[in-house]
Order: structure tokens, then sequence, then C-alpha cells
């Protein structure tokens, strides 16, 4: 029998704050929260230092929201965790979070899903595998668009690279290449330039002479 679908995990400090925050200008806030993860089963194992989720895995954490068939997490004997989040087959491992904007601004949020989610704790690497696509959306209405076999996003250095392969290939997609769609950012307004004065007027000592 499975243990109770909410699972309350005790030991969060598999879970470190970074350890799942997710690709690109995060909401800062969500480091600050409390995790909180959904399953129909756990498996922890204290000599391995690993965390099994399984069944309808949902983690939150502030904004966040990842949802994934199993969740793995594991902590390394030099301190680093690590954690894989896997799709069921023929699914895909989804996530969600709003992102950095400034007061007034159109909210922002970022949509990822792939077959596997990867998070290196050492070199803070995010990793999208399989089928992985990456969007930004202002608003609710789509902005920026990555798709490929692998999404890799280093948020120590903010490099982002996409890569293709077959195995990233769909049904719109069949050759798995990797496909980016950008909208263009409005140009800041400029401030208004001060008119230019008029030349000063010049008198001539004597009509026909130059002053």
């Amino acid at each position: 029998m499975p243990m109770k679908r909410v699972v309350r995990i005790l030991l969060l400090t598999l879970l470190c704050a970074p350890s799942l925050a997710l690709p690109v200008l995060a909401a800062q806030t969500d480091r600050n929260q409390p995790i909180h993860i959904e399953a129909d089963a756990m498996r922890y194992d204290d000599v391995h230092q690993t965390s099994v989720f399984t069944g309808n895995v949902v983690v939150t954490k502030g904004s966040l929201v990842l949802r994934a068939a199993t969740v793995d997490v594991r902590q390394a004997p030099d301190g680093y965790q690590y954690a894989t989040a896997i799709a069921a087959p023929g699914q895909l491992a989804t996530f969600q979070q709003q992102l950095d904007t400034a007061p007034g601004l159109p909210t922002q949020t970022m949509d990822g899903a792939a077959q596997r989610i990867e998070y290196d704790g050492k070199t803070d690497v995010v990793t999208l595998r399989g089928q992985a696509m990456l969007s930004r959306l202002i608003d609710g209405k789509l902005a920026d668009r990555s798709q490929g076999n692998v999404i890799a996003y280093n948020q120590i250095t903010d490099v982002f690279t996409v890569e293709g392969g077959a195995q990233g290939a769909t049904a719109t997609n069949p050759g798995g290449r990797v496909r980016v769609m950008l909208t263009p950012q409005p140009a800041a307004p400029s401030a208004p330039t001060a008119p230019k004065s008029p030349p000063a007027l010049k008198v001539a000592p004597k009509l026909g002479t130059q002053p």
C-alpha cells in the first residue's frame, strides 16, 4: 500500500534552496520559501543519502511548481545536492516558475518541459533532456521559446545552451533540430531632448556690413 498521498518531507536539508531553483531570473523570494512535496510513495536511504519520490510527484517552492513521475534527490559526501525529475513513459516532466519583474511591469513566467530534468548542485547547472522546451510568457502570452534535445542553463555564468538531436524529435520537429523563437524587446523610451534655442540676432553697425 502506498503511503499517504501528501508527503511532508522531514529532511528538507536534502533539498537546499537553490537545488530546485530552475532557469533564468527565477523569483529570488522563492529561495526563502519552504518546499512541499506530494507523491504516492517515498523511499529514503540514509546510508546513500537519497530520497526517491514516486507517483504523480508535485514539488512546490514559492512560485515554482515541478511535476514528474519520479523525483530522485541525492546528497554527495562533499555536501552538494543533485536532483533528477523523470517523466512517465510517453509524457514530459514540467515546471513553471514566476520571474522577477519590476513593479508595474507585466507578469513573466518560465515554463519548461522535458523527459528528464536534472540539477547539479556542484556546478549550479539545470539540464533538460529529451524533447526539451523552455518558454517565457508575459501575462500568459508566449514571448520566447527554445526547443531541442538538451537545454542547459548555468546559473553562475548565465550561459544558456540548446543542443539538437534525434531524441529531441517531436511531431512538429521530426529532425530534432534546435528551434528558437525570440520576441524583440521594446526599446526604452528616450528622454525628450530640450529644444534648441534660435541663434541670437546680431545687429550690423551699418547697413550692408557684416557684424
